[in-house]
C-alpha cells in the first residue's frame, strides 16, 4: 500500500469510528424487535467504509512487523474513548453526563461492538476486545460485546415477568418506556458479560413462580404474562 493510500485509510478510521458512536443518535428509539433488524443494518452499510478502512491500516501494519497491527488498534481504542471522554466532560450537569455515558454504552453494545464484529476481519476481535477494556477502565463501567446475530435472538425468547406484571398493574402498554428500557438494559449490556447472563439466567429460573405467586394474592389483573 502506497503512503497516499495509507494517510486516506487512516485518517478515515480514526475519524470514522468515533462518528461510529457520537452520531448514532438515541438508541432505545431503535432497539426493539420490529425495528433492530433495520436499523443495524442501516448502521452497517452506513459505517462499510470505515469498517473496511480500519482493517486496511490493521493489515499494513501487520505487513510491517507482527503485532504492529495490534498497536494501532489500540490508537484507535484510544482515540474513541478520548474523544467520548471529550464530550460527556462538556455536559455540565452530572445527571445529564450520566444518561448520555448510558446512551453511549447501549451504542457500543448493540450496534458498534456487532458492526465491527459482523465482518469478521481478523481486526474484528482483537479491536473490540480493546474497546471493552479501554472503556471500561476509563468509565468505570461493565459495557460487553456480542454479536449481532445474539443480541436479535434474544428478542425472540425473552419474557420480562415481573416488570410486565408491575407494569400492566399500573396501566402501561407493553412497550411503555420502562418495559423498554429495560429490556434493552437486559439484552444489551447484560447479556453481553458472564455475570449480567448468569444473572438473568437466574432471574428467568424465579421469576416465573414470583409472579405466580402474585397472581394468586392480587389476582389476574396484576399479572399476565407477555412476550418482550
Amino acid at each position: 500500500m502506497d503512503i497516499v493510500a495509507y494517510g486516506e485509510y487512516y485518517n478515515k478510521a480514526m475519524q470514522g469510528i468515533t462518528d461510529m458512536l457520537l452520531e448514532a443518535g438515541n438508541p432505545l428509539a431503535s432497539f426493539k424487535k420490529d425495528r433492530y433488524p433495520e436499523a443495524f443494518q442501516a448502521y452497517l452499510r452506513k459505517h462499510l467504509e470505515v469498517l473496511d478502512a480500519v482493517e486496511q491500516v490493521y493489515q499494513a501494519e501487520e505487513e510491517k512487523n507482527e503485532g504492529e497491527g495490534g498497536k494501532w488498534l489500540e490508537k484507535l481504542a484510544d482515540r474513541l474513548v478520548d474523544v467520548a471522554g471529550a464530550e460527556l466532560e462538556r455536559i455540565p450537569k452530572k445527571g445529564q453526563r450520566n444518561e448520555q455515558l448510558i446512551n453511549y454504552n447501549m451504542i457500543l453494545a448493540v450496534f458498534l461492538f456487532p458492526a465491527v464484529l459482523e465482518q469478521k476481519h481478523p481486526s474484528a476481535e482483537p479491536l473490540t476486545d480493546l474497546l471493552v477494556e479501554k472503556w471500561n477502565t476509563a468509565f468505570k463501567t461493565s459495557v460487553g460485546k456480542a454479536s449481532y446475530e445474539k443480541i436479535e435472538s434474544g428478542f425472540h425468547r425473552k419474557y420480562c415477568y415481573i416488570t410486565t406484571a408491575v407494569c400492566e398493574s399500573q396501566g402501561k402498554a407493553d412497550d411503555c418506556y420502562e418495559l423498554e428500557l429495560l429490556r434493552a438494559y437486559r439484552d444489551g449490556y447484560l447479556l453481553s458479560t458472564k455475570d449480567g447472563a448468569d444473572l438473568v439466567k437466574e432471574y428467568y429460573n424465579i421469576a416465573p413462580t414470583i409472579v405466580n405467586r402474585i397472581r394468586r394474592t392480587q389476582g389476574d389483573r396484576y399479572c399476565s404474562q407477555i412476550s418482550a
